[in-house]
């Protein structure tokens, strides 16, 4: 036996084995739990981390198989080939649905690992449960792999070259952002196990909710980054000139976005005031259900689709595990209805708990409208026999009113008071954000700009704006005064001694840019342009000039630049270089944009059908007022990501009794 038909079988036995040490996990759990039995609860334990031991060794030798060029292995040879650079090599990993689904089970086997090991101590009485749904969902995985798609597959002889990674996919922007959903998609199951434990074990104090809430934040982190990196791939790769499709995988990976969203806002409530219990739990639930779901149309065939698999039996799989984790979930919130009712009561509509109800609901009601839209046509030929197509105008139509809404709640709830606002706190902490909306809607209209989402977004980012900055001024007003601080010290301190209320702050910072990006695609415009070299186009205040072809052969495509200049009046911006590539592998040619961006808007260019004989060009150039102000946005919404994300405490100072037992 060849080395090459060696190890993938290797791989095959470490996947196999790491479904014996998950299924012995989710057992032990059970009799541990039973029969109050530690000795099973340990074997638990080390069984779940023996799983992630061996999904790890299988994950490392599909990479390695892809890094050789090993053809014998049908994965391999389904998404690699020699030609293809080493780093799309290793995106081929989740390039297909074998290797996808190996990668979303050895996350799933870390977060498990990580979780019960960092939660050993503090929550004791929950981890049972915990490797218990662990336990569970990697049988479910390693079971997909085992007996439907099994990556390590063989050939009865090698090939000798691969068909190589879909084009589109050959993209610097998908070495992170496919990983990026999975690792928020996988998060989700932390705070789902969690939820489980305390409702099977009826510990339902608020320990539950102070072990979920950071991994319900890292997960909402990554599904937003996932969210960013995925529109901007959209945006410079597929050529469209847009960066949302509402296309219903795109649906699906954001809808699990909104329902975590809800949850850390809700879930202040239930720790400031042991309201929405209720609530809180099915929005974990939902929201891993919606990571789910959003698996099963992606590989279902079910939804129409660029970004989903091949039409696969796996869609069965997905939709009876999807139906047994509501149906569980459901019994059991049942069973505790009682134990999940609130402490406390809404005193006043004025309020910081009024103003979250109104959020959660907002968030809520647009993940349905999404998830409804996206489901419609399926529904509509399963009932009329007809396929019923819901386009972005629908789409846009439905949500555009609720995004306003949104956004100026985004700038209410921090600066609302909690209980009952009074009127001293309506006027100090409203007036100036809203005298500041009004100016900014003023300005918009004598510009001219009188879209009615683009009226109300100007107003709803200034008065978000100003009201985020004054709480930050606030904050640092305080320290100066307590501290002797001067004025940016004391910025950095209160941020970083509050870092959870300060980053979701910043975080709203970046929604607030993310808008003011969203509103400029009322006024893009598309120019279609017919050029040959050292022709000339006039548009807005811009001149192109059509240069020359510039041709490429590589080892994987041939390339094909249309070389032209563009100036801005008497400035000239830079060489612009729209593409056509030609994969050989693949046979297949794709399009590649280029942006030259300005902050006031994005000048995007995409080469269409090119004449040999007279050398003409079809040029598209499209036009987007503020869209790099998405990107921006989506940066600092990162950035008050981590910073919420620090450990509480990490920068506060030590005690001096405690350094004086340390010592």
């Amino acid at each position: 036996m060849t080395w090459h038909a060696f190890l993938p079988q290797i791989g095959e036995v470490a996947l196999s084995l790491s479904l014996a040490a998950a299924a012995f996990a989710l057992v032990m759990a059970i009799v541990g739990v039973k029969k109050r039995s530690s000795a099973a609860l340990v074997s638990a334990e080390r069984s779940l981390y023996s799983a992630k031991a061996l999904v790890t060794l299988s994950v490392g030798i599909l990479v390695a198989c892809l890094f050789t060029d090993n053809f014998l292995v049908r994965y391999v040879y389904g998404h690699s080939n020699r030609a293809m650079p080493t780093i799309y090599k290793f995106t081929a990993l989740w390039g297909g649905q074998e290797g996808s689904l190996l990668f979303w089970l050895w996350l799933s086997s870390i977060f498990g690992a990580v979780a019960v090991f960092m939660h050993r101590d503090s929550d004791r009485p929950l981890i049972p449960y915990v490797i218990g749904v662990f336990g569970a969902i990697l049988s479910f995985f390693g079971s997909l792999l085992i007996y439907s798609d099994n990556p390590f597959r063989l050939f009865p002889e090698a090939r000798s070259d691969g068909l190589g990674l879909n084009p589109l996919l050959q993209n610097p922007s998908m070495a992170i952002h496919p990983p990026s959903l999975y690792l928020g998609y996988v998060g989700m199951s932390v705070p789902f196990a969690f939820a489980m434990g305390a409702l099977i074990s009826n510990r339902l104090d608020s320990r539950w909710i102070v072990a979920t809430r950071i991994w319900v934040l890292i997960s909402w982190f990554f599904l937003s980054i996932g969210n960013l990196l995925g529109a901007q791939w959209a945006y410079t790769v597929l050529g469209w000139g847009g960066f949302w499709g509402w296309d219903p995988v795109e649906n699906a990976a954001i809808l699990p976005w909104f329902t975590a969203s809800a949850f850390l806002h809700s879930v202040m409530i239930q720790e400031k005031r042991g309201m929405l219990k209720f609530w809180n739990m099915n929005l974990i639930v939902i929201s891993f259900c919606l990571t789910i779901l959003g698996t099963y149309l992606t590989r279902s065939g079910v939804v129409q689709s660029v970004h989903s698999f091949a039409r696969s039996p796996l869609g069965w799989w997905f939709l009876g595990f999807l139906i047994f984790i509501i149906l569980f979930s459901a019994l059991f919130i049942f069973l505790r209805r009682s134990e999940l009712r609130s402490s406390n009561i809404f005193e006043s509509f004025f309020s910081k708990e009024s103003a979250f109800v109104v959020n959660n609901i907002v968030l809520v009601g647009t993940a349905f409208i999404i998830l409804w839209c996206t489901l419609f046509p399926t529904a509509s030929e399963i009932l009329i026999g007809t396929r019923i197509v819901v386009g972005p105008p629908f789409f846009n139509k439905m949500l555009a009113p609720l995004a306003i809404v949104l956004l100026i709640l985004t700038g209410i709830g921090p600066i609302v008071a909690w209980r009952k606002a009074t009127p001293y706190n309506l006027r100090s902490h409203f007036l100036w954000p809203t005298v500041f909306g009004l100016v900014a809607m003023s300005c918009l209209l004598l510009l001219r700009i009188t879209h009615w989402y683009a009226v109300l977004t100007g107003f709803g980012a200034a008065f978000v704006f100003v009201s985020i900055v004054q709480e930050f001024y606030r904050g640092a007003a305080i320290r100066m005064s307590r501290h002797s601080e001067k004025w940016l010290e004391a910025l950095v301190n209160s941020t970083l001694k509050n870092n959870r209320k300060y980053g979701g702050y910043i975080v709203h910072l970046g929604i607030v840019f993310i808008f003011v990006g969203i509103a400029g695609t009322a006024y893009k415009q598309v120019i279609d342009l017919d050029l040959k070299p050292g022709q000339e186009a006039r548009f807005k205040e811009y001149t192109l000039t059509f240069s020359h072809y510039d041709e490429r052969e590589n080892l994987n495509q041939l390339e094909t630049y249309a070389v032209l200049d563009l100036w801005a009046g008497n400035k000239k911006l830079g060489l612009v270089r729209p593409a056509r590539f030609f994969y050989k592998q693949q046979q297949q040619p794709t399009t590649i944009v280029d942006i030259v961006s300005r902050l006031k808007e994005d000048v995007y260019f995409t080469l269409g059908e090119m004449d040999p004989e007279s050398g003409r060009a079809r040029v598209q150039v499209t036009i987007n007022p503020f869209i790099s102000w998405l990107w921006i946005g989506g940066l600092i919404l990162a950035v008050g990501g981590l910073i919420a994300m620090i450990p509480p405490g990490l920068f506060a100072k030590r005690k001096p009794e405690i350094i004086m037992k340390a010592a």
